[in-house]
């Protein structure tokens, strides 16, 4: 057993750049692409509006958050275009991350909370399908938590304190694993273990699963 897993019964798993490669540069050339040439002050101006956010807590359905854009941008785009850029940042599913939650499952009681929203949920879903077999994530945990079905998205404390609550979880047994730091520290600070992975390594970082 790895020894970052001694005394864990329970695991929460990020999704993006944890089990699920990302890379954020190339959604900033997508934008770019779009005619956004200005890319700070455009992500600024969405930051300060919260659109990302409110469409990451289910708040806002996928055609108020691409029209929201459009009025930012000098150049008009389709729905398809403006979905491929969206989805760009989604690379792939490395398959000895899906193995080990194969692993794990069974041996832990294995949980993913993951900020996301409706248009990256039906792409990486497909994906996980059409390269896996895998009808949906949910299959290889106990239970999946998602910011855009669940109206919470990380940092919030209550987010955590849900997947808690609902599942009777000590925070003292209970690892959390993701790549933003202010997550890991919001997690921290309910008691529960964290691992801040950095180099997008969860197989080699959790090593062997026996238990």
């Amino acid at each position: 057993m790895s020894k970052l897993l001694k005394n864990i019964d329970n695991i929460i798993f990020d999704l993006g750049g944890v089990i699920l490669e990302i890379d954020l540069d190339m959604i900033k050339k997508g934008f770019m692409s779009l005619g956004f040439n200005d890319l700070e002050s455009s992500f600024e101006t969405f930051k300060h509006n919260q659109i990302f956010e409110k469409f990451e807590r289910g708040q806002i359905e996928p055609q108020v958050m691409r029209n929201e854009i459009r009025k930012a941008s000098p150049n008009p785009f389709s729905d398809k275009e403006f979905e491929k850029v969206w989805n760009s940042v989604i690379i792939n599913y490395p398959k000895e991350n899906i193995q080990l939650l194969k692993d794990l499952h069974g041996k832990y009681t294995t949980f993913l909370l993951s900020n996301t929203n409706e248009i990256h949920y039906d792409f990486y879903t497909k994906m996980l399908s059409q390269e896996f077999g895998i009808e949906k994530l949910d299959l290889l945990f106990n239970k999946a938590y998602y910011s855009h079905t669940s109206g919470m998205r990380k940092p919030n404390p209550k987010f955590f304190e849900l997947v808690l609550n609902e599942n009777s979880l000590k925070p003292e047994n209970t690892l959390f694993i993701d790549d933003f730091e202010e997550n890991i520290e919001a997690a921290k600070l309910l008691g529960i273990k964290t691992i801040h992975l950095t180099g997008f390594n969860l197989a080699d970082t959790l090593g062997t699963v026996n238990k």
